[in-house]
This record gives structure tokens, sequence and C-alpha cells, in this order.
């Protein structure tokens, strides 16, 4: 199963940096991208995260309504935000390879663009 995270995590970035990048841009960021995963390789990891769902939960009101001789009543909610612990894999690298893949993709626009967005 480790094999498939790499190219996950290459289509999800890519398709994030296309979705506002321009087609120069995202030829670079694939370029430098493909060198720095060479240079500074994924280490994927198991980490315990918090992450926090969102449940309702009566809130001790109830508001009644009577229609044609039946009464119905409904509980109140409110909503609250209950904590819990997930293990996710992520790449402990990649904090330290993405900043050097959009410098390389920026020195690379400039050099054919004259900007670092490569924008016409």
């Amino acid at each position: 199963m480790r094999r498939l995270f790499p190219p996950i995590f290459a289509v999800l970035a890519c398709s994030l940096i296309a979705a506002c990048a321009s087609p120069g841009y995202v030829q670079a960021w694939r370029a430098c991208h493909a060198e720095w995963v060479q240079r500074i390789p994924p280490d994927f990891r198991q980490v315990l995260t918090t992450r926090e769902r969102r449940t309702e939960v009566p809130d001790g009101t109830e508001t009644c309504t009577t229609v044609a001789g039946t009464r119905r009543c409904k509980k109140g909610m409110r909503v609250e935000w209950v904590p819990y612990t997930v293990a996710e894999t992520v790449d402990v690298n990649a904090g330290q390879r993405e900043p050097h893949i959009r410098s390389c993709a920026a020195r690379h626009c400039l050099g054919t663009h004259g900007n670092p967005d490569c924008r016409p």
C-alpha cells in the first residue's frame, strides 16, 4: 500500500496547483517536483491527529405545535464539536520539500516568462 501514496500525493498536489496556476507554471512545478522528490524523498509515517466531528445534542428546549387536534413536539438541538483521535499517513518531508519546489518553479518562470507565475 505504501507504493500508492506517492502517485496519489502527486496527483492531488498537481490538481491543487493546476486549479489556479497558469499552464506554464504547472509544467515548471511538475519538473521541479520530480527533481526535488529525488533530492528529498517522501518519508511516510503514521501519526496520531486530533480531529473534531459535528454532532447534535438536545439543548433542553422543546417546540410543540398542534395541527388538526394532533400535538407534535420537537426537541431543541444544539451543535457540539466532539474531538477524536485518528491515525493518518503523512509525508514528514513534504514541509521541507515544498518551499524548494515553489522556489524552483518561480525561478524557472522568471527565466522563461519574466515573472514568477509564468503568466503571459
